[in-house]
């Protein structure tokens, strides 16, 4: 694992990144005053998260062991915010997190919901087989959106006039989801699960500005590439048991062929 700066590392790529990183907290941990369960540990997917815990059993060789707390970045919840240190803070007696952040709508119902309404639009040019591929593209569009946290508003403005025929036809289909969607989420009190995410991660992220945590934080394997993950990096690096830790970062570029 090579050091960046003093909270940022990379582990190149050549190496296997979860071996590597459990090991790395493994020997954090051996000679600090934390105790392994008392690290917290990002990680971009679950399918990492089952790795990292199996890479953790083999590095005790088999042994039982209580693992650091590990979180999937692509599937926070208010689980995740509950185990990140919510813990006293806006709490009722049932242990349920009080934050004004709707419930997420099911990708199913989501699909339907978007179909019904291609139906309505093109009822009579669309099969039911194409407005439900239409659907998915759309929720694609809309889950990627999210993630950039790009404004809807600014589509007409995006095209140039020679194409403004073939373009006026694509923002008739994503009428459905600029000028429809937001109402039908606002009356059933749901929103897009991206969304949600994004919300959840800026709720952590204030109530860590005022609650700094003081056990090991490690994010690990996440480039910081969507605005969400990368303000939670940010942050991380800036704690004084916080670690950011990049997967294979070539070192041997300069300024110039990254901008090229």
């Amino acid at each position: 694992m090579t050091k960046l700066s003093k909270h940022v590392y990379s582990i190149p790529a050549e190496l296997p990144f979860i071996e590597v990183l459990a090991e790395g907290i493994v020997d954090h941990a051996a000679t600090s005053s934390f105790d392994l369960e008392d690290y917290l540990v990002f990680l971009p997917t679950r399918r990492a998260v089952r790795s990292l815990r199996e890479a953790f059993l083999r590095q005790s060789g088999g042994k039982p062991l209580l693992l650091p707390r590990i979180v999937p970045l692509g599937d926070l919840d208010e689980e995740g915010l509950f185990i990140m240190g919510w813990e006293g803070s806006g709490i009722e007696a049932s242990g349920k997190i009080e934050f004004d952040i709707p419930d997420a709508i099911s990708n199913t119902h989501r699909q339907l919901m978007l179909t019904k309404h291609i139906m309505i639009l093109e009822s009579q040019k669309l099969s039911i087989d194409q407005a439900t591929r239409l659907a998915s593209e759309l929720g694609r569009l809309l889950d990627q959106v999210h993630i950039e946290q790009i404004d809807f508003t600014e589509l007409r403005n995006l095209v140039p006039d020679e194409y403004a025929q073939h373009w006026k036809v694509t923002l008739k289909f994503l009428e459905v989801i600029t000028k429809f969607w937001p109402g039908i989420l606002e009356e059933k009190g749901l929103i897009d699960l991206a969304k949600r995410r994004n919300l959840i991660m800026k709720a952590q992220l204030s109530h860590w500005t005022h609650n700094p945590p003081e056990n090991p934080i490690i994010a690990a394997g996440s480039t910081g590439s969507m605005p969400a993950t990368a303000n939670l990096l940010s942050f991380i690096s800036t704690l004084s048991h916080g670690s950011v830790i990049l997967p294979g970062l070539d070192q041997s570029l300069d300024i110039d062929e990254v901008h090229d």
